[in-house]
């Protein structure tokens, strides 16, 4: 969606992107880009989940949609390599799909980004209500207000390495892990309730989407497929794990209590380096990712549509915040509407991409290739049908 361009810069290829230079990627920052790529706002969100089916149903559907996830993304990674160029997915499903494929992306994309950015807004007001006290619904409107400024004015953050950004939130999440796991109790691994069977569908599958980071890292890795298709797998593998290890040690100090927003309700449990600790850190990161995603947008709809800045600004900014005012104000809720319908939607079209790119792929696959994806497809698509159609009831 948001085009790159190559130059030739000191005899080595560069990118530019959004108007920054940037020299081709190792396999480390490939690793990393995918991880920070996909983990956010979605980790805050599976204990709970969890917690409300039970740790061993909750443990299945981890291993099972993280499982599918990292294959879903060799998926889309395979749709990168055989296609000549570099595209984001509004530009391969014109290619592919045509122009109604093309703009059905397109409405899927920015229904996805406008609920993120509500997710964003809903995590903010409870995490800065939970640390200085008063009411979400003012700390929301207090920080949407000052995050339409900053993307209206055009500030960006200051965004360091992927890797470092990485090594932080796994450094964060250690120090959690470590200090909350003399506090479990096995007691509440024991607690199940088939009710909620199908509630942690749309959340993990929420905390798994990061489809749009594997292309970026295709483009920036450059004509290495082992290389690339090495990122996926292990960037894969180290997010089952963490969101794995993170969300059994939370259970098992919370329990039934568990929180929507995990760090609140350990940090109550635990004391006050983790409660501080963990929700200053979620309020950074998710502010932070409030603005760098809402300039993407900004800059997509005036580089692609041809939008002022004023208009593009108050869109971006102002559809998520007219979804919380409307009441889609639920840390979960929200999640399990853009995870379960939203995203769901959007996969299903990534993968008639898939099929699409395979008939008519400009190039080969060579040491990329994958095998038995029919096998993949066809539970991908019955993950997606279940789980889409009970998202879709919940709502109504």
């Amino acid at each position: 969606m948001f085009g790159f361009n190559y130059h030739r810069l000191d005899k080595e290829w560069v990118e530019q992107h959004l108007g920054v230079f940037r020299r081709r990627i190792s396999l480390s920052q490939a690793i990393a880009l995918i991880f920070s790529g996909t983990v956010g706002a979605g980790i805050l969100g599976l204990p709970y989940a969890i917690a409300k089916v039970g740790s061993v149903i909750g443990v299945c559907y981890l291993f099972a949609i993280g499982g599918l996830m990292i294959g879903f993304n060799l998926l889309v990674g395979e749709i990168a390599v055989r296609t000549k160029g570099d595209f984001q997915l509004v530009g391969l499903a014109g290619k592919y799909l045509g122009r109604a494929g093309k703009w059905l992306m397109a409405v899927l994309v920015y229904l996805v980004g406008f609920g993120i950015l509500d997710v964003y807004i809903i995590g903010e007001g409870e995490s800065l209500a939970a640390l200085f006290g008063g009411s979400p619904l003012g700390w929301s409107v207090m920080f949407w207000a000052f995050g339409f400024f900053l993307v209206f004015i055009g500030l960006r953050v200051v965004k360091v390495a992927d890797l470092i950004l990485s090594l932080l939130l796994l450094s964060v999440i250690t120090f959690i892990i470590t200090v909350s796991t003399p506090n479990m109790e096995l007691v509440n691994f024991s607690y199940h309730n088939w009710a909620y069977l199908l509630l942690p569908f749309g959340v993990i599958l929420f905390a798994f989407s990061g489809s749009g980071s594997v292309l970026e890292a295709r483009s920036l890795l450059g004509g290495d497929k082992r290389l690339f298709r090495k990122a996926i797998l292990i960037a894969g593998g180290l997010i089952l794990a963490v969101y794995l290890v993170f969300a059994l040690v939370v259970l098992g100090v919370t329990g039934a209590e568990t929180t929507e927003i995990a760090t609140i309700g350990l940090g109550n449990k635990i004391g006050k380096s983790v409660f501080w600790l963990g929700n200053i850190f979620a309020a950074l990161a998710m502010a932070t990712s409030f603005i760098t995603n809402s300039l993407f947008f900004r800059d997509s709809l005036r580089w692609d549509y041809r939008v002022s800045t004023w208009k593009a600004s108050l869109l971006v900014c102002g559809v998520p915040m007219i979804m919380y005012l409307l009441g889609l104000r639920g840390f979960i809720a929200a999640i399990d509407l853009i995870g379960g319908v939203f995203f769901s939607t959007e996969m299903l079209l990534i993968i008639l991409i898939y099929w699409q790119a395979k008939r008519k792929g400009d190039l080969p696959v060579g040491p990329y290739k994958l095998h038995h994806t029919w096998l993949l497809v066809a539970l991908l698509i019955l993950l997606l049908a279940v789980g889409g159609v009970y998202s879709v009831f919940r709502l109504f």
